[in-house]
């Protein structure tokens, strides 16, 4: 927030389209986990190394393919779907990272023109109607598989389905930008997340809303580098793909592959704005972020955003203060963090806050060999600085409109309203210099990961009965919508 920006670690895209680059609030219900799996599916690919990843990549395309057998033709005009002509690849990218062979994958039409490209990916091929995907066990997919379970394994593949059915449908145009077919498919992988909770899918019969969430936690974890450069965006940031792929999952195939899909996004996925600020770091240093003395910027900057929205309605809103202490006062010993109304103040534990601070997971990358690490606690100052908005939030029920600041419903409008404060001070700090704070690239990243890992804490505000995907679309709802909606 409002500093200079660090380079990411660097991965490759979660799903790169082959053919472009070479050539040119919805209801989660259990599953039905006492119903057992499928036995594994049996589907003819190209490399089969019989690992138990390739396993987890053809049961999940198993049940990604016989649903869109379904769905197809409600977005074809009842056309059935056609089969996959180029068939399916698996490839060691860590063979072919050390040899540039492709052994069994060497006639794929994309892998055979960029070898490289395959490492640490996966991806639809339009120019021979193929699905292709690097299984080496140090590398990106089979590292974050290993971490987050084979509902991970299906998101992605089930992106990689979606780009099929957008060639299908003629969305692969030289005009269409590469992040427009890239949400189109995240949304296309959440419709078919909306199927499986229904218990429709037969290898993930046991799939439940905490699986998901670990999925979705997965998903954010492969996301993309922050850019270096316009040139450099492609499938957006984890922000804009999580936001697709909740409306795919509230929404259905039908809006994913819908006339006006494209116009309907927006995109939030924005570059390095100089060199300096790549070779600098983004995150406001912890202790500035936890200041109690009157200059804590993030403080004044929710206050100033509160006071103002307060006016647009006839009403006073009175600034919330925040102190250190080992609980909140008005909260039970376990609670860290939290809103007081009788002393209108956010109070965090030190300990707690550096645990929300340090908390963004990442990836280290070897670009020689394409192996990857995955790692936990990287520092995310809008992680924490989310957890401070929600509480500014609850303020705002209890001041505003008397509501009280427990329960689910207060939970979900104070993320809404969260999201509502993110959307206003992401903007260009060049051509906004009124405003002290402004987001930095990576900061939705950052609060996306607290929607799902640390908003729901026990020693936070709890889950109060919601999900992790719940947290995610109340605030995109508000980001998108505004005060207005929440």
């Amino acid at each position: 927030m409002a500093g200079g920006l660090r380079p990411k670690f660097r991965i490759t895209a979660l799903a790169a389209i082959a053919a472009l680059t070479l050539a040119g609030c919805a209801s989660v219900v259990n599953g039905n986990p006492s119903v057992g799996n499928a036995p594994d599916a049996k589907l003819d690919v190209h490399g089969d190394s019989g690992s138990s990843f390739d396993t987890a990549v053809k049961n999940a395309l198993s049940d990604v393919l016989d649903y869109w057998a379904g769905a197809y033709p409600k977005v074809s005009g009842g056309r059935a779907l056609p089969p996959l002509k180029g068939g399916l690849y698996s490839v060691d990218g860590l063979e072919v990272a050390n040899t540039k062979e492709l052994g069994a994958a060497s006639t794929e039409a994309c892998a055979k023109r960029n070898p490289n490209f395959i490492i640490d990916n996966g991806a639809f091929c339009g120019l021979d109607d193929s699905i292709i995907w690097d299984r080496a066990p140090t590398h990106l997919f089979a590292q974050l598989a290993q971490k987050y379970g084979p509902l991970m394994v299906a998101l992605i593949f089930a992106h990689e389905v979606g780009h099929a059915i957008s060639h299908r449908l003629g969305f692969f145009d030289e005009a269409t930008a590469t992040i427009e077919l890239e949400s189109q498919a995240d949304c296309a992988a959440g419709s078919w997340v909306a199927w499986a909770l229904q218990g429709n899918a037969a290898h993930f019969r046991d799939i439940t809303p905490q699986k998901v969430d670990d999925a979705l936690e997965g998903f954010l974890d492969g996301r993309d580098s922050t850019p270096g450069t316009p040139d450099d965006i492609s499938h957006g940031n984890g922000f804009d793909r999580l936001s697709a792929l909740a409306d795919g999952i509230d929404k259905g195939p039908t809006y994913c592959y819908s006339d006006g899909y494209f116009a309907s996004r927006t995109f939030t996925e924005r570059p390095f704005r100089t060199q300096a600020e790549y070779e600098g770091g983004d995150n406001t240093p912890l202790e500035n972020v936890l200041d109690t003395s009157s200059d804590n910027f993030i403080v004044n900057d929710l206050n100033r955003f509160w006071t103002g929205a307060a006016q647009l309605v006839n009403k006073t809103f009175t600034p919330v203060k925040i102190a250190s202490a080992p609980h909140p006062p008005c909260a039970a010993t376990g609670v860290k963090f939290g809103y007081c109304a009788n002393a209108n103040t956010v109070y965090f534990d030190p300990s707690f806050a550096s645990s929300a601070y340090n908390s963004l997971p990442a990836v280290e990358f070897d670009e020689n060999t394409g192996n990857v690490k995955l790692v936990s606690n990287t520092p995310a100052d809008f992680a924490l600085g989310v957890l401070f908005a929600i509480g500014w939030g609850m303020a705002v029920r209890h001041q505003l409109f008397a509501r009280d600041t427990t329960g689910k419903d207060a939970l979900v409008a104070a993320i809404c309203y969260t999201g509502a404060y993110a959307k206003d001070v992401n903007v260009d700090p060049e051509t906004h210099k009124d405003k002290d704070l402004t987001l930095s690239p990576a900061d939705l990243d950052e609060a996306s990961s607290a929607m799902l890992d640390q908003v729901g804490r026990a020693a936070a505000f709890g889950a109060r009965d919601t999900t992790g995907l719940d947290r995610i679309q109340a605030f995109v709802k508000g980001y998108r919508g505004g005060l207005s909606v929440c």
